[in-house]
């Protein structure tokens, strides 16, 4: 028996060419859609899961502070007995490291690497796999390194690096292990140090500092004992550290400490004075998740609109196989097969497409998927379990409606007219249009806020800047970038060098200060005073720094309390913090050594965004001195990339085989859009395969539904009816369920437009050309798609119209 069902399916498939390969195409590329969009979801949602302890790893944070004073981290794991244990991880800043030469000429050696001062235990909270070394031991001695194992390999290729050399800081560190390549964690590491190097390194800092202005604070990681009652510990944490939290220690009273999990990290967002971590964007997985689930419901639908539409010509086969004894049941099995066989076919077209088209998706998301995830056995089940849910739906239908005629109404074809399986038809195709409308609809918004963005006032002058990380911020290393400025400004193509902490994008330090003796944490830019002329930022009132006023400047070394600092606020800062009489104002501000220094308001400037459009402007504060490593080199060249060799060579005579690494600011700028733009070409994408398999569908349904009407089409014509009075008639039957669509699609999309745009603190406004042109769009695609059959059918000799049947 199923047998002869594979051989009449196959009949069928080959009788019906161009049915049968819109059916198979049409669902095959919404599987294929559904299948990459669900890899992608799958692979966020993947992150930090590799760790064993993935349930009871929390992070302290205190208020919206990612990283906190060291000896926070240690005074929790002594008082409060649901935690195991800790981990603190600081710094987090891309640096250079160098591999110590052996004896014999060699060439320097040096790699960008993640860099991070963690604690001995940070093995027994998170899973890294040792490939060599202990890591019971690995980080308990000061200048003790673990590397990965790509890090490791750039250095050292394949010898084996353990217990050799590597230097940072002009200070030498052994390498104590290796550790596997770490995929789908937050936190990107490629070198630990032991926390115990800190006060060698930086003899300032012990491991129980905690003044404000350390940038060595740490993220703090809490291994729990158990599951455990969040509020409940969070209670015991707060209590506890009301014993050192007292705005002294600190040089900050934390208002309330709170325990973020290990599995909402990922997805929570940046924190306040983290510069470091990965985040994915929540939203934007379920918008994905979204998009996938229309395209797979476009298809499915596509597929039960023709698979009932067909079973209609096969009356007659039903009516002959009953009257020659078959069983409703045997007819029911066989609509059923037949509809899982081409859904079965319809898979492997899927996965073969899937192969194909794969290099791109990955491109586009900049994410390392692995195809082998799709033969899991869980994968295969599931795929297993689609099918026969997605074929057996699909063959339902038409086996209930058709083995339930009469034998009698079979030949007739009676039933065959009624209005109820083409109603049926009519509201799939609507709901075709309705998310087609509704993804149309979201292209167009997305594509205007991104627009908005790029185009938008930023409040400096981002354009034909590049900017380059000089190594270091010491002493010695000030000589070498006056002398790296030196030689750029020789070169007339370039305006002006300026050195600052870094970019408009990235994270800015914080850090308190007293305000009418009020105590307010502000964010601090670190900038010389080349920069705001550079950057074209608007001084509003007062004045820009000076290099004839040196005394102004923030010292590297220790500050006296008769010091005054200039600084200059943005706008925002003097409106948040209603400051009168502000240039000449002095503000009072704790510096690392415990000595309060005097800072003197001298200017304000234009508020400007230094973050992407989801944020609003924040207080600023500029200040001129360190740390200052990001060169911004002002250009003006037709042709870039001789100068970039020029820049390039002058970078090597100042810092001789240091790796030379540059950006141009608006691409720095513009990747804080990074998500906004994979969302933008995502749904471009799969609105043009939702589109595609509507289309498929309309036309297939077209060609039905004008087939069964060409005796009355004749009819017409031969009482007088034009062509293009036959036409309109013929569109107008698919053109109502289009507007109807409409109707119903604008006021959707309206609400999930808007509440995408509530997540920028700048965006676009939802006018009502968005929607009419989203709708013509789709009434312009659905009449080029009816069009040839109507025009076709409306032209036919109306002789052969009636010798239909």
């Amino acid at each position: 028996m199923l047998r002869s069902f594979f051989v009449i399916t196959l009949r069928l498939l080959w009788r019906n060419k161009l049915i049968s390969f819109i059916n198979i195409f049409s669902l095959s590329i919404g599987i294929m859609a559904f299948i990459l969009i669900m890899l992608y979801v799958h692979h966020e949602l993947s992150y930090d899961k590799f760790n064993e302890n993935y349930d009871r790893i929390y992070r302290l944070q205190g208020d919206d502070y990612g990283k906190l004073p060291p000896i926070i981290g240690q005074y929790v794991k002594d008082k409060v007995p649901e935690v195991e244990n800790i981990a603190r991880l600081a710094g987090g800043r891309k640096q250079f490291i160098t591999l110590i030469p052996e004896e014999g000429p060699r060439d320097l050696k040096q790699v960008d690497a993640n860099i991070f001062w963690a604690d001995s235990t940070t093995f027994e909270v998170f899973t890294l796999l040792f490939i060599k070394g202990d890591p019971r031991s690995a980080l308990t001695e000061p200048f003790t390194a673990v590397l990965t194992e790509s890090i490791s390999k750039k250095l050292f290729g394949d010898t084996n690096p353990m217990m050799k050399n590597i230097e940072f800081m002009d200070h030498q560190f052994m390498i104590t292990g290796i550790i596997e390549d770490i995929q789908n964690f937050h936190i990107e590491i490629d070198i630990l140090f032991s926390q115990e190097s800190i006060p060698k390194v930086y003899p300032v800092y012990n491991l129980n500092h905690a003044g404000s202005s350390s940038w060595l604070w740490s993220a703090t990681y809490l291994l729990m004992n158990d599951e455990i009652d969040e509020k409940q510990v969070e209670e015991k944490i707060n209590k506890v550290l009301t014993e050192i939290n007292d705005g002294n220690l600190f040089d900050l009273e934390f208002k309330h400490f709170h325990l973020s999990p290990l599995k909402d990290i990922y997805f929570s967002g940046s924190v306040q004075n983290l510069p470091y971590g990965l985040h994915g964007n929540l939203k934007l997985i379920r918008i994905f998740i979204a998009v996938a689930i229309f395209v797979l419901a476009l298809a499915c639908i596509n597929y039960i609109n023709l698979t009932t539409a067909r079973a209609t010509l096969r009356l007659k086969e039903v009516a002959m196989k009953k009257v020659a004894g078959s069983s409703r049941i045997v007819l029911g099995y066989q609509f059923i097969i037949e509809s899982v066989m081409i859904t079965f076919i319809s898979f492997l077209l899927a996965f073969t497409l899937i192969q194909t088209i794969m290099p791109l998706f990955k491109r586009i998301l900049m994410v390392n998927i692995n195809l082998t995830e799709m033969i899991r056995p869980e994968t295969l089940i599931l795929v297993a379990l689609g099918v026969l849910l997605l074929g057996g739906v699909a063959g339902f239908y038409p086996a209930l409606y058709f083995t339930s005629l009469k034998t009698g109404e079979l030949f007739k074809g009676e039933r065959m007219k009624a209005t109820k399986g083409i109603f049926f038809r009519h509201a799939l195709m609507t709901i075709q249009f309705i998310i087609s409308i509704v993804l149309i609809i979201g292209i167009i918004s997305n594509h205007r806020q991104l627009n908005y963005a790029r185009n938008l006032d930023l409040g400096f002058n981002k354009d034909q800047i590049i900017t380059v990380n000089t190594p270091g911020d010491f002493p010695e290393m000030y000589t070498l970038r006056e002398s790296f400025k030196d030689m750029l400004l020789q070169h007339h193509e370039i305006f002006k060098v300026s050195f600052s902490a870094g970019n408009p994008g990235s994270q800015f330090g914080t850090s308190p200060v007293e305000i009418d003796g009020i105590k307010k944490v502000l964010k601090f830019f670190m900038i010389d005073p080349d920069y705001i002329e550079l950057m074209d930022i608007k001084i509003l009132k007062g004045r820009n720094f000076s290099w004839d006023n040196i005394g102004e400047r923030l010292k590297p070394s220790n500050l006296l309390p008769t010091d005054k600092v200039g600084i200059i606020f943005n706008e925002t800062a003097i409106k948040k913090f209603g400051i009168d009489s502000t240039v000449g104002k002095t503000i009072y501000w704790t510096d690392r050594y415990n000595i309060r220094i005097q800072l003197e308001i001298i200017g304000i400037v234009r508020d400007f965004h230094f973050r992407s459009f989801h944020h609003e402007i924040e207080p600023l504060v500029l200040v001129w001195g360190p740390p200052m490593v990001t060169a911004n080199i002002k250009v003006n060249a037709s042709n870039i990339y001789p100068l970039l060799r020029m820049i390039e060579a002058d970078w090597k005579n100042v810092y001789g085989n240091r790796p030379f690494v540059y950006q141009f600011l608006d691409e720095t700028f513009y990747r804080q859009y990074k998500s906004d733009e994979q969302l933008a070409t995502v749904i471009r994408y799969f609105t043009g395969i939702a589109i595609l398999i509507a289309c498929m569908g309309l036309f297939a349904l077209s060609s039905f539904m004008v087939a069964h009407r060409t005796k009355e089409i004749g009819i017409r014509k031969t009482m007088g009816a034009t062509i293009k009075t036959i036409y309109i008639m013929l569109s107008w039957d698919f053109l109502k369920w289009i507007l109807l669509a409409a109707v119903i699609a604008c006021p959707i999309a309206w609400y999930l437009m808007d509440k995408w745009l509530q997540g920028f603190a700048y965006h676009i406004k939802l006018g009502v050309d968005i929607f009419i042109i989203a709708v013509l769009i789709a009434v312009g695609i659905a009449l080029l798609t009816i069009t040839w059959q109507a025009l076709k059918t409306a032209r036919a000799n109306p002789v052969e119209a009636l010798k239909y049947e």
